[in-house]
């Protein structure tokens, strides 16, 4: 299944992809560059997404699935968040925000599996990362705004370098920290808790009704 568009897909049709775009990686120190504790994997971190086109009700949307997707409306907003181009005056559009609450989404899931796609909040992600200029109706306000600045100068090793990102949850909510930035998401549980598989009677924070609604073909 792919974590974006939510359709289930013969491995052929998934492709790796780097959560920090390679484009922003180039720019990060020569020493963290040539570290082999901090390759380009780490410091992106990874993620399979589909490459069949995406396709509703038969009509062609986008023609090489949702890895081209990120690279073509996600990519250079996040590297601009990233590099500290976005952080200028009047810099930092609504664009930029959608793309760092895709990104947010994606890591959650490359963190904690498909039951961060499964959740209602996850389909809520889903169909907002299939609109990179315009918020979701549903999403909360708190999810519409980004903290973020300039990135620390630090040691070649820091674990910033090696952890691309951090996740804090909180009152139906997760932070996620990339780098020099962060945003909340809404989740619908707690992805750490277990899940319940034989009580007849389960508290919510135990219980997950997978939702499998997805927009294209």
């Amino acid at each position: 299944m792919c974590c974006a568009c939510g359709r289930f897909l013969p491995q052929e049709f998934f492709d790796l992809e780097h959560l920090i775009p390679q484009q922003a990686l180039r720019h990060d120190p020569h020493v963290v560059r040539t570290n082999p504790a901090t390759p380009a994997n780490v410091r992106a971190g990874n993620l399979l997404l589909c490459k069949k086109p995406l396709k509703h009700k038969g009509n062609a949307v986008h023609g090489n699935g949702c890895n081209s997707w990120k690279g073509r409306f996600y990519d250079s907003p996040i590297s601009e968040l990233l590099s500290g181009k976005a952080w200028q005056p009047q810099e930092c559009t609504q664009v930029h925000i959608i793309a760092a609450i895709g990104l947010a989404y994606l890591a959650m899931v490359a963190e904690f599996g498909y039951v961060v796609t499964l959740m209602r909040s996850g389909l809520l992600m889903r169909e907002q990362f299939f609109s990179p200029y315009k918020f979701h109706p549903a999403l909360p306000l708190r999810s519409q705004m980004l903290l973020g600045g300039s990135i620390p100068v630090t040691s070649p090793d820091a674990r910033m370098w090696a952890t691309p990102f951090s996740f804090r949850f909180q009152n139906m909510g997760c932070t996620v920290g990339a780098r020099n930035f962060s945003i909340t998401v809404p989740v619908s549980r707690d992805p750490r808790e277990p899940l319940a598989r034989h009580l007849r009677i389960v508290p919510t924070k135990y219980k997950l009704r997978p939702d499998f609604r997805t927009t294209f073909d």
